[in-house]
């Protein structure tokens, strides 16, 4: 495998954390400049590499953009897994949180929950200056989806935990549709 390939599954690998370009430049043995002409060659008809300080992440092309947004809006009328729901729910009462957060509160790799709820365009994950993680929050999509107006909408601990198991039954439920 030449190293555009090797770069390609090692960064498909990370996800949307991306890597570090010192990982990268130990993992493929080159120096800065061989990976800056790695990435500046590497092809793909639906991905790019794209650098984001020190961490290198790989992307889909903005001409894919409306593909894309289909595919959310399709699946987003699918059900959520139950990992799915749970993920959800921290990221929603706890944002801004990492992939490690997350994992400290459910004690289990949730790296495809995740995936799939920015697949469905209802998380995102932001780089934030000085950190080497990205922070995952909620976005309007979960709002509108989900029927609130603003975070502090949400039902809280203090509220009727009938009020809370509805939403959350409502969120793992949910197939796009509204009940109106």
């Amino acid at each position: 495998m030449n190293k555009h390939g090797i770069l390609e599954a090692l960064l498909y690998t990370s996800g949307d954390e991306g890597l570090e370009v010192k990982q990268l430049l130990e993992i493929l043995e080159v120096n800065e400049d061989e990976l800056k002409k790695l990435i500046e060659t590497y092809e793909s008809n639906g991905l790019i590499i794209q650098q984001f300080g020190t961490t290198c992440v790989l992307t889909t092309k903005k001409e894919a953009a409306n593909y894309i947004e289909a595919l959310i809006e399709q699946k987003s009328k699918m059900k959520l897994s139950q990992a799915a729901m749970e993920t959800l729910s921290i990221i929603a009462y706890n944002q801004p949180l990492t992939r490690s957060d997350i994992e400290m509160i459910r004690g289990i790799n949730s790296d495809g929950a995740v995936k799939t709820l920015i697949a469905r365009g209802l998380v995102e994950a932001k780089e934030v200056q000085n950190s080497r993680s990205q922070q995952l929050i909620t976005t309007d999509l979960f709002l509108n989806v989900f029927g609130i107006e603003k975070l502090e909408d949400l039902p809280t601990t203090q509220e009727d935990d009938e009020e809370m198991d509805a939403f959350f039954s409502n969120l793992v439920n949910q197939k796009g549709d509204t009940n109106e």
